[in-house]
């Protein structure tokens, strides 16, 4: 870990305080040199800068940027390789800014200077380097705007996202991309579900995926009827299980914690239940939001309980209490035979309409 707790990066200047390390100072020879041509690219508003004085103060710094980076080293191999990444993806960020921003006057193709020729690169972003960096994601979005505009010859709408992803070359990178740009359109459940199957394997990290799945939540309708929002979860031995692998049978879900004094009060009444309907098409699926520290709690919870149906651990508050707004437990939910939505509050257990409730789905 590289501390940099004397130097502050700030947006027009960077600044040293007391005594700092190497890696502060050439960071600071860096942030300083670079700061007219970041003022006047990325915080225009705040110089009112155009391609006019943006453009002469640009190859001036250019042409002094390979000097300065033959001193900006500390013999830290890390810092010193990362310091020379970051410069550059920052160089092409201050130049691609300038062309993306408003701006009282906008140059012409034809005035662009050489260096623009040259951003868009299939050496770029071949890792998730940039994302260490302050305005990483930032970066990959405006690179590959620039990258899709350049290519003029396929400027239509068609399949943007797609066509933006070919700039980047790790799927980190595009999930990135794809969370940040893709997934913020989204105007309906639909749309998420048609997004989550074509660019689910781009969300590599825990990160991506949570907020990738809270969109959908966002979106989701918990209305009588409507698609159920599928989740995914292991069972005591590991295997994964999803709500969807039941379809064809009525389901009911039961949301419940081992330290849930409610849940525990249902437990009697819904043994009673499963053994009442005992050779019916009705699946019995709990999901218990203990986290997975607590997994042999959980484990051994069951087996003393005697607990029947499908187990599986959610870990926590996570995907199925966010997307059917569970707030409180325990939660009952039942579901048809075409994965639809029967009731996501049905009765408890302890009440002779839940048992109703399942009968009547059995009998359509």
């Amino acid at each position: 870990m590289i501390e940099l707790t004397n130097i502050d990066l700030l947006e027009t200047r960077a600044k040293l305080n007391g005594e700092n390390t190497k890696e502060n100072k050439m960071l600071y020879l860096w942030a300083d040199y670079a700061a007219d041509v970041r003022l006047m690219g990325v915080f225009f508003d705040r110089c009112r800068s155009t391609y006019e004085d943006f453009f002469p103060a640009f190859e001036s710094y250019l042409q002094g940027l390979e000097a300065l980076k033959k001193k900006l080293k500390t013999g830290n191999k890390e810092f010193d390789g990362l310091l020379r990444q970051y410069i550059d993806y920052e160089t092409d960020f201050y130049a691609i800014m300038l062309v993306q921003t408003p701006r009282t006057k906008h140059p012409e193709a034809s005035m662009l200077p050489d260096f623009y020729k040259h951003i868009v690169s299939d050496k770029k972003f071949t890792d998730d380097v940039v994302l260490r960096f302050p305005s990483g994601v930032k970066i990959v979005e405006s690179y590959v705007l620039f990258a899709g505009l350049r290519a003029s010859s396929r400027a239509d709408n068609d399949n943007l996202v797609d066509r933006h992803l070919e700039y980047l070359h790790d799927d980190r990178l595009k999930g990135e991309y794809v969370v940040n740009s893709e997934f913020r359109r989204f105007k309906s459940y639909d749309q998420y579900l048609t997004g989550m199957e074509k660019y689910e394997k781009y969300f590599v990290t825990p990160s991506l995926k949570r907020r990738a799945e809270a969109v959908g939540s966002k979106l989701y309708d918990t209305r009588a009827g409507g698609q159920a929002a599928d989740f995914t979860y292991p069972d005591m031995n590991g295997k994964m299980v999803s709500l969807s692998d039941f379809k064809g049978k009525v389901v009911l879900v039961d949301v419940w914690a081992t330290w849930c004094g409610p849940c525990r009060g249902e437990i009697p009444h819904l043994k009673k239940l499963e053994e009442e309907m005992h050779g019916k098409d009705v699946v019995f699926l709990g999901v218990s939001v203990d986290e997975v520290k607590d997994k042999q709690k959980w484990i051994e919870f069951i087996k003393k309980e005697g607990l029947k149906g499908i187990q599986v651990l959610a870990d926590g508050w996570s995907k199925i209490t966010k997307d059917y707004k569970i707030t409180g437990i325990p939660r009952f939910m039942v579901f048809d035979r075409r994965g639809n939505i029967v009731s996501v509050d049905a009765p408890r257990p302890s009440k002779p309409e839940l048992k109703k409730m399942l009968e009547a789905e059995l009998n359509k």
